[in-house]
């Protein structure tokens, strides 16, 4: 099942896709969404940064703000 914040990331890409045609900010979101469900939660490296889910999550942020 999909957390609350995954889901709202895959309603908000097929938005972009319907309303913007913007396939590659779509298929940031998608990604993001996908990689966000085993991001922050404890264990080796928990909700650092060095967590290797988190290190995904702040690359694909990078290309975010470079759009």
């Amino acid at each position: 099942m999909a957390s609350y914040i995954e889901h709202s990331l895959v309603v908000l890409s097929s938005v972009i896709k319907r309303k913007y045609n913007d396939d590659n900010l779509y298929n940031i979101i998608r990604k993001l969404a996908s990689t966000c469900t085993d991001a922050g939660f404890p264990g080796e490296d928990g909700f650092g940064g060095n967590h290797k889910s988190n290190k995904v999550i702040a690359e694909i942020t990078k290309e975010i703000e470079k759009l």
